[in-house]
């Protein structure tokens, strides 16, 4: 009978024909599968842990990007406006979705706070302040006279110009400009960024050698893939306003600048509210 260490060490095995070969022990065979495991570390926490932030936006980033390409595909319409339907859908998928899921691990293991809108610290006034003035300050006076000084300085852009007739359309107009933006402020910032900064633990990869941890530099890098994976539509009619360069440096360092401001204030009130400022100055600004 072979003993245990005759079971660990390789083996010469003949095929018949002259060739030899050497077929490894099932212990080494596993250890080579195991560089290609990954393992959590924090599973246990009373916090949201990585490995449910991670789960939680896989679950709801193929159910909204399920649902959001194909429908939008189809150019459906309300209130006589492809716009206006494209952000309700967008509202579908990505607030709605994710709330839901939130609500569904709200009540199954009491973890999910404030949908991941603001951390404990960031719901202080102080934080609520100095993400206002940030996101404000940022919007109206960066963004803003960027936008403007393309308008003016470039002569091969199509000029910006918003034909409104009565307050009802610029009421409309206004209101799906907001809720717009809010949607993906949420989505990026809230439910991917401020949910990583929260979670605890982190994600070993190749047998610990890479070890990824959860905390605001994740969050950030998370949140500005999605930001750039989310404007790519923006980009393509952007261009033909502040030029190609313009709207890829736009996208780029808005994504940068506003992830900053949720990184350090922990809430995303200001730059969704500054957001909206800007689209409002935007608007005023080329009414026709």
């Amino acid at each position: 009978m072979p003993n245990a260490e005759e079971n660990t060490e390789n083996k010469e095995i003949s095929t018949g024909n002259g060739d030899i070969v050497v077929a490894t022990s099932a212990n080494e065979q596993a250890k080579a599968a195991q560089v290609f495991e990954f393992t959590f570390d924090g599973d246990k926490t009373k916090d949201f842990s990585l490995k449910e932030a991670v789960i939680a936006n896989i679950i709801v980033g193929i159910i909204a990007l399920a649902i959001y390409f194909p429908v939008e595909m189809q150019h459906y319409q309300i209130m006589y406006s492809q716009y206006y339907f494209h952000v309700l859908l967008s509202l579908i998928c990505f607030v709605l979705v994710p709330i839901i899921y939130m609500i569904i691990i709200r009540i199954k293991t009491g973890k999910a706070r404030y949908f991941f809108l603001a951390t404990k610290k960031g719901l202080t006034p102080k934080k609520i302040i100095s993400s206002l003035i940030q996101g404000c300050l940022m919007h109206a006076g960066l963004f803003f006279p960027w936008i403007l000084l393309s308008q003016m300085f470039m002569d091969d852009v199509i000029k910006l110009k918003y034909f409104l007739i009565g307050p009802g359309e610029w009421v409309a107009l206004l209101s799906f400009f907001a809720i717009n933006v809010i949607v993906f402020e949420f989505y990026s910032k809230a439910f991917i960024q401020i949910q990583f900064m929260e979670a605890k633990g982190s994600l070993k990869l190749f047998r610990g050698a890479l070890e990824i941890k959860s905390g605001k530099w994740l969050g950030f890098i998370l949140q500005n893939i999605a930001w750039l994976g989310g404007h790519v539509q923006e980009f393509f009619w952007l261009q033909e306003y502040i030029g190609v360069v313009n709207s890829i440096f736009f996208i780029v360092v808005s994504g940068i600048l506003t992830g900053i401001t949720v990184m350090e204030t922990e809430n995303i009130f200001g730059v969704a509210i500054g957001h909206v400022l800007l689209n409002i100055l935007i608007v005023v600004t080329y009414a026709v």
